[in-house]
């Protein structure tokens, strides 16, 4: 039997719901609070971690009346009642457990009074909640563990090789990586005891073949070279297994209906479908509706720091949370482009790039990448490279692509001569 507590203590601040229930999560109990905003009445029960209690839950919620429900998260333990408490009809969110700690400094903890104050902070404050991922999204998510999974099981194998190798006097794989084209031809030509120069002709670069050719001039143990067989096929196979994986992750595309979707995202310099898709995986097919602002999407996904500024001092720099998947991924989309992109983009990237540090530039770059792949959503139409806001009214002079330009006569003004710039002025 569910053991209940019980507690009052009445609403200080107007209620926004009369009757609201709060869950604080375990790896093997859930308690459940219901709070009354007009009596202040509170009652808590524990539940088990299995699906015919969070039954049990949903229905003494419903005979309860409860209005809303906040589940603290807690790794995935909170996924099996919040996903059951929806199905049966329970209006229920996610609260992150930072935000009730930074809501509250309460010394002492236990999980009934979590869950108590859970269910008043419910009752009264328009809380932050998070944004919970559709079966949609945990398909796609499941189908990019898998595949980064093998991506990180590859990288260990071929970093152990190395190491051995090295080891044993061996460093041509300081000048080409083992799981390149040439990489892999070069492994087996050791394995197949050929000698340093015919190692060295395998590479197409003959300003380094010299360079192999002598770091390669090791004889090396039979049980080296045993190893390195097991290595490459392990190298095949994961290289397999990750062409497979990708091949059904593109295929999602089609299945889930996201081709338009993801034929406008690439339209953004930069993004391929792989991040289109990844992007939609972590954030939501509907992520522009979810964010309500371009900056806001590009915080929920980490690439703005979340720096404290005060009176123009900044206070505190940090790095900001976001969601390190996409964070990664995108700025690694941003660096690529930044060497290999072309177009008023690159432009931009090459200008703000002369005045400060590659990493800064670099992350400044991945932040107008997301904005743009929010307003394509919310407009519905392809990238348009943005030269600059249009002058308010009274303003006159604007910048356009980093030169101040007369509102009045379209003249682009000379920047090596002093230009007296107005509040109304925007920048790029």
């Amino acid at each position: 039997m569910a053991r209940r507590i019980r507690a009052t203590g009445a609403a200080q601040v107007h209620a926004r719901y009369n009757i609201t229930g709060g869950c604080d999560t375990d790896k093997n109990i859930i308690v459940a609070a219901i709070y009354h905003a007009d009596t202040g009445y509170l009652e808590a029960r524990e539940f088990r971690q299995h699906r015919a209690d969070a039954l049990r839950a949903a229905e003494w919620f419903r005979s309860q009346g409860v209005e809303f429900v906040i589940i603290e998260s807690t790794a995935n333990y909170h996924l099996l009642y919040y996903d059951t408490l929806r199905q049966e009809g329970i209006n229920i969110a996610v609260i992150n457990p930072l935000v009730v700690k930074s809501l509250l400094r309460i010394e002492g903890k236990s999980d009934k009074g979590d869950a108590m104050t859970l269910a008043r902070l419910a009752s009264s404050f328009d809380l932050k909640t998070s944004n919970m991922p559709d079966s949609q999204q945990r398909e796609l998510r499941l189908l990019f563990k898998r595949v980064d999974a093998w991506k990180a099981l590859r990288t260990q194998t071929t970093n152990r090789a190395n190491g051995v190798l090295t080891a044993h006097g061996f460093t041509v794989f300081r000048l080409v990586a083992i799981n390149s084209p040439a990489g892999r031809l070069i492994l087996q030509a050791v394995i197949d005891r050929r000698s340093p120069a015919e190692m060295a002709a395998l590479h197409r670069n003959k300003a380094k073949r010299a360079e192999i050719e002598k770091s390669a001039g090791v004889e090396l143990p039979d049980y080296v070279r045993r190893y390195l067989r097991e290595v490459l096929d392990d190298v095949h196979t994961l290289n397999q297994r990750i062409e497979a994986g990708e091949a059904d992750l593109l295929g999602m595309i089609a299945t889930c209906g996201l081709s338009e979707q993801v034929d406008l995202m690439c339209t953004v310099p930069g993004v391929t479908k792989m991040l289109a898709l990844r992007i939609i995986a972590e954030m939501g097919a509907n992520y522009h509706q979810r964010y309500f602002s371009a900056e806001a999407f590009t915080k929920g996904i980490g690439v703005v720091p979340g720096n404290e500024v005060s009176g123009g001092k900044l206070l505190k720099r940090r790095s900001s949370h976001g969601n390190k998947r996409v964070k990664f991924h995108l700025l690694s989309a941003s660096k690529a482009f930044a060497i290999h992109g072309k177009g008023p983009l690159r432009e931009w990237f090459d200008t703000y790039r002369s005045r400060t540090n590659y990493m800064k530039a670099t992350s400044a770059l991945a932040r107008r990448m997301a904005e743009a792949l929010w307003w394509v959503m919310v407009r519905n139409e392809a990238y348009r490279h943005w030269k600059g806001e249009r002058p308010r009214d009274g303003a006159e002079v604007v910048q356009i692509g980093g030169h101040l330009v007369s509102t009045s006569t379209g003249e682009v003004l000379d920047q090596d001569k002093p230009v007296s710039v107005p509040d109304e002025l925007f920048t790029c």
